[in-house]
C-alpha cells in the first residue's frame, strides 16, 4: 500500500441484539468523520437494520448476515434458513476478506473482544501477522455485565489472552468510580496499562428545535413525556404499563405522550400496542425514528429502557428521566440504572416494581419539579477523548496529539498517519 493512500479505519460490531452495538459504532464513525475529512471508514455489523440510519459522508458498511440469541450463548439465524455454524463461517469470511482486501490502518472492535463466538479472532491475527502496523482497538461501554458473569466467559473463550497479547489499546466509554472493569473484570496490570477511561460517548445536537418538534405532534396540553422502549426487542412491558395508566386515569392526564417502539419489535406485538394508543388523543406513537436527540429536547420527561445509547442520549440533553431496566439475560442496565440514580442523574424502577400506577405517580412528579436529590455529573467528553487516544496511538504529529485537560471539546484534526504497509 502506497504511503499516500487516504487513511482507512475500519470498525466491527457484532450486534445478536437491541441496536446498541451499531449505534455506538456509528456514533464514533460520525465523530471522526467530521473531525478527519481525509478518513475512510468501514464498519462490519451484524445489525438488521443499518439501512435504518444515515451515514455519514466517507462512512459505508458491510452487513453479516444477522443472528440472534436464543439461549444461553446459543444462537440462530434471524432470517436465512441454515445451520448457525454455516452462516458463523460466512461471517467469519466476510471479515477477514473485509480487511484483506479495505487493509485498514486500524480496526475497533465493539464490546466483544474475540466477537461472536470468536469470529473477529481470525482477522485480528491475520491484521497482526499480515499488516503489522495496523492498531488493535477494543472499545467497552461502561459496564458489560456482573463481574463474575464476565469473567467466567473471558476465562472460558481466551479473551483475557487476546487482551495481554492481541489488543494495543482499550478504550472505556464510562468513567471509573461509576464502574471499574480493570479491578472488576481483573484484567492483567498489562492490560490495565493500557485501557484508557475516556467518558460517555455524548450524542450529537438535535437537527429540530424543540418547537419544531412540538408543532410536528400538535400537542393538547403543552407537556411531552417521550417513552422510548430501546431497540424494541424487549420493550413492550414497558410501553404497555405507560398505555395502561392513561387508560386507567379517570380523568385525562396533564401532558400528550409519544411512544417510539423500535424497530425490532415483533410486528404483532407492536400492532398490538398501536391499536391501545390508537384510543387515545392525548398519545402518539412511533415505530422507529433516527432524530431521537430532537424529540429528547422537545420532552418534559423521558421514560427509557437502561441501554448504553438510551442513557446516553438522555444525559446529553440534560432531560428528567425514569429509567426502567433490562434485568435478564444481563444485569447491564440494571447495574448502570443503580449506579446513575445513586449520582441523582435519573430515577430508576426496577422492572419487579414497574405497574401503570407507580409509572404514572413518578412522572406526574418530575413534571412538577420533584428532583433526585444532589447530583453527581458525569464525564460527557468521550468522543473527543476517544479521539485523541486513536490519534496518540496512531502517530498524530504535532500539540493536537494532547490528550484534553479537564472536560473540554478537542479540536478538529486529522487523526490518521497514512495506512501501513502489508508485511511481505
Amino acid at each position: 500500500m502506497s504511503s499516500g493512500t487516504p487513511p482507512r479505519l475500519m470498525l466491527y460490531c457484532h450486534d445478536t441484539y437491541g441496536l446498541g452495538h451499531f449505534r455506538r459504532t456509528l456514533t464514533l464513525a460520525t465523530f471522526l468523520a467530521a473531525q478527519t475529512p481525509s478518513l475512510s471508514q468501514l464498519i462490519v455489523t451484524g445489525s438488521p437494520v443499518p439501512h435504518n440510519f444515515r451515514l455519514p459522508e466517507r462512512v459505508d458498511y458491510i452487513k453479516l448476515p444477522s443472528v440472534v440469541k436464543v439461549g444461553a450463548a446459543q444462537y440462530a439465524p434471524r432470517a436465512i434458513k441454515a445451520p448457525f455454524e454455516d452462516v458463523l463461517n460466512l461471517r467469519r469470511d466476510i471479515i477477514t476478506a473485509a480487511a484483506r482486501n479495505f487493509r485498514p490502518h486500524a480496526l475497533v472492535v465493539d464490546h466483544a473482544p474475540a466477537g461472536l463466538k470468536g469470529e473477529i479472532v481470525p482477522t485480528l491475527r491475520f491484521l497482526r501477522e499480515s499488516f503489522s502496523r495496523t492498531k488493535l482497538v477494543l472499545g467497552l461501554r461502561d459496564i458489560l455485565d456482573e463481574a463474575s458473569a464476565v469473567r467466567a466467559a473471558w476465562g472460558q473463550d481466551g479473551t483475557y489472552e487476546l487482551l495481554e497479547d492481541i489488543y494495543d489499546l482499550i478504550l472505556v466509554y464510562g468513567q471509573r468510580d461509576v464502574f471499574d472493569p480493570t479491578s472488576e473484570y481483573e484484567l492483567s496490570p498489562a492490560v490495565a496499562a493500557k485501557t484508557r477511561f475516556v467518558g460517555y460517548l455524548v450524542r450529537p445536537p438535535n437537527t429540530r428545535t424543540a418547537e419544531e418538534v412540538r408543532r410536528s405532534l400538535c400537542l393538547r396540553t403543552g407537556r411531552l413525556a417521550l417513552v422510548m422502549a430501546g431497540g424494541g426487542g424487549d420493550g413492550h412491558d414497558l410501553l404497555r404499563a405507560m398505555l395502561d395508566a392513561l387508560r386507567l386515569e379517570p380523568k385525562p392526564v396533564a401532558f400528550d405522550s409519544l411512544l417510539i417502539s423500535g424497530p425490532l419489535m415483533p410486528d404483532a406485538v407492536r400492532d398490538d400496542l398501536q391499536l391501545m394508543a390508537n384510543g387515545s388523543r392525548q398519545v402518539q406513537f412511533l415505530s422507529f425514528t433516527d432524530d431521537v436527540p430532537s424529540y429528547l429536547g422537545a420532552a418534559d420527561v423521558v421514560v427509557s429502557m437502561g441501554g448504553y445509547n438510551s442513557v446516553c442520549e438522555i444525559l446529553s440533553a440534560s432531560r428528567p428521566a425514569i429509567i426502567v431496566p433490562r434485568v435478564t439475560p444481563r444485569r447491564e442496565q440494571l447495574m448502570r440504572a443503580a449506579a446513575l440514580s445513586r449520582r441523582g442523574l435519573l430515577r430508576m424502577i426496577h422492572p419487579a416494581e414497574l405497574s401503570p400506577q407507580r409509572l404514572l405517580q413518578e412522572i406526574n412528579d418530575l413534571l412538577s419539579g420533584g428532583g433526585n436529590g444532589a447530583i453527581r455529573p458525569l464525564a460527557m467528553d468521550g468522543l473527543p477523548r476517544a479521539a485523541v487516544e486513536l490519534g496518540a496511538l496512531l502517530g498524530l504529529r504535532g500539540p493536537s496529539a494532547q490528550r484534553p485537560a479537564g472536560n473540554g471539546p478537542a479540536e478538529p484534526v486529522d487523526l490518521f498517519m497514512p495506512p501501513a504497509p502489508a508485511v511481505g
